[in-house]
């Protein structure tokens, strides 16, 4: 009898045991993630001078061969990862356990009828002790009625009648930040309107409205979160500073390869996350909310305020799930390898379309 040797035994447990494999699988995606600094996942407006009356690098000094290397791997990565996603959204892994722990559309409300109560109420005790913002910390006002508008939206979140109201009044404060800092400044917080809708929409009943408030909910976070990966890639020398002072950040890669390596990391995760359709999906969410988490530890309350509705947001996404919508890219009469290949095409896609309209947008806006 031929005797196997430790690689082939492991080999053949790995094949026998999906599980196993799953777990390899995560250590193997997420291993870049947890060990990528979490201050890289700030959002550095807040901390460091940025200008947005300079143009963003050229596009030529942008496509750098190193950018085009890291994009190339990227697409091999997001393939490998669809095809596992859709392999276990075929297998149907952990659906049933994790029905179990899922939270129901009230409790999910509730969750975020409180944030935002704790959010707006944040924002005015701030106003009270230093500069009031709008939404968030670089959106400095000198209006003396925003923070009682804040206030009186802390107030309307906790009564469900009132809520909607809520939706308003965020729409009504991102109005006058577009006013003051631009319209292309406020392309970073597209989740303000996808909470807004959330809130607005809260009086109707109906489920296809219900539908509609965690897709708007969960696709604008999203979007926000893609947006302002561009920034790593346009506006490199922003974050110079930063890692002048924690030199540690960059692992002994050189500032310009960092960047390049960051808004990558950033986009991918981000992409996989909005259209994961496995448990992944949570998985992912997860690891997110750790990654601002440990954020927040490092920037303390400053970030705190900032990040607060994305990782609400993600929260929700971790205990309740995604929606149907998702289903949409789901492509079940097709094989894996086909549906890995589409899945790839509409990374492809979405990168270059943001990139496309990051710089098309900031000259139009001029």
């Amino acid at each position: 009898m031929q005797k196997l040797s430790a690689s082939e035994i492991f080999i053949g447990h790995v094949r026998k045991w999906p599980n196993i494999r799953f777990g390899l699988l995560f250590v193997l995606l997420f291993s870049s993630v947890i060990l990528f600094p979490s201050d890289a996942w700030s959002h550095i407006k807040w901390f460091y001078p940025y200008d947005l009356s300079n143009p963003p690098l050229p596009i030529g000094d942008v496509l750098t061969p190193t950018l085009i290397y890291l994009y190339l791997v990227s697409v091999i990565g997001i393939y490998a990862f669809f095809w596992v996603d859709r392999y276990l959204f075929r297998k149907k892994f952990l659906v049933e356990q994790l029905a179990r722990f899922s939270v129901n559309p009230k409790q999910s409300f509730w969750i975020m009828r409180i944030s935002i109560s704790v959010f707006f109420a944040s924002l005015f005790i701030l106003s009270l002790t230093d500069t009031a913002i709008l939404l968030t910390p670089e959106l400095h006002t000198t209006s003396a009625v925003v923070p009682w508008l804040q206030l009186a939206l802390a107030g309307f979140a906790l009564f469900r009648l009132t809520t909607p109201l809520v939706g308003l009044g965020i729409f009504a404060l991102y109005g006058l930040a577009i006013e003051q800092y631009g319209f292309f400044h406020m392309l970073d917080y597209l989740i303000f309107l996808g909470v807004g809708v959330y809130f607005l929409l809260a009086a109707l009943k109906d489920r296809k409205w219900l539908k509609v408030r965690y897709v708007t909910l969960f696709a604008s976070t999203g979007l926000s979160l893609l947006w302002v990966t561009i920034e790593k890639f346009s506006y490199p020398k922003w974050t110079y500073p930063l890692l002048e002072n924690e030199p540690s950040m960059l692992m002994g890669m050189n500032p310009q390869f960092y960047m390049v390596l960051a808004g990558f990391v950033e986009f991918n995760i981000t992409f996989v996350l909005l259209s994961s359709a496995s448990a992944f999906s949570r998985v992912i969410a997860l690891g997110f909310m750790g990654i601002f988490i440990m954020a927040i530890v490092m920037f303390g309350l400053v970030d705190a305020i900032g990040h607060l509705l994305i990782l609400v947001v993600l929260f929700i996404l971790v205990v309740r799930g995604p929606t149907s919508a998702r289903e949409l890219l789901v492509l079940s009469d097709k094989s894996l390898w086909t549906e890995a290949y589409f899945m790839t095409g509409l990374y492809m896609l979405a990168f270059n379309l943001i990139f496309i309209a990051y710089y098309g947008l900031y000259f139009l806006a001029r």
